[in-house]
């Protein structure tokens, strides 16, 4: 079955892009708050001024860093059965960076991020489930029965 596919730029305007980023990357550079990523990018070869928080980054740190990127990538939902695998394969329509719900182009079914009731629900199913409380200690469980003693004694 083929999937829908959509292409808002020509491969000339794509590499043009990409050609404009690397001398932004390299002249420009970006602004870097973390020390911990100055310091990745540094030794990544990137040009770093830790006063500024500036790195600049050549076009060949760029272009080593986007061969060794992952061609696909998941989101983790909450429930695994909600994951989402990104590939260049298929469309992925979604909004501000989460997904509501997608929609599998097989079979049509509706799967997404789950509302927060439902996560809270799902939740308390898995720890009632799985949960194992620890006996309590000798000493705690006589006293505990000594408390209840007492109780039951006033309420006579």
């Amino acid at each position: 079955m083929s999937k829908p596919g959509i292409s808002f730029l020509s491969q000339d305007e794509l590499k043009a892009i990409h050609n404009a980023s690397l001398q932004v990357l390299g002249k420009t550079g970006i602004k870097v708050m973390s020390k911990k990523a100055l310091d990745v990018l540094q030794e990544a070869g990137a040009k770093v001024d830790y006063e500024k928080k500036r790195a600049t980054i050549p076009a060949d740190v760029v272009e080593e860093a986007v061969k060794r990127a992952p061609r696909t990538i998941k989101y983790c939902a909450r429930n695994p059965k909600y994951d989402l695998m990104l590939d260049k394969k298929e469309v992925h329509f979604t909004t501000y960076g989460y997904a509501p719900f997608i929609r599998d182009f097989t079979s049509w079914q509706q799967a997404g991020s789950m509302s927060l009731d439902e996560v809270a629900k799902e939740k308390v199913r898995e720890i009632l489930a799985t949960h194992k409380p620890a006996p309590l200690p000798e000493a705690v469980e006589r006293e505990i029965s000594q408390v209840l003693q007492r109780a039951e004694a006033e309420l006579r």
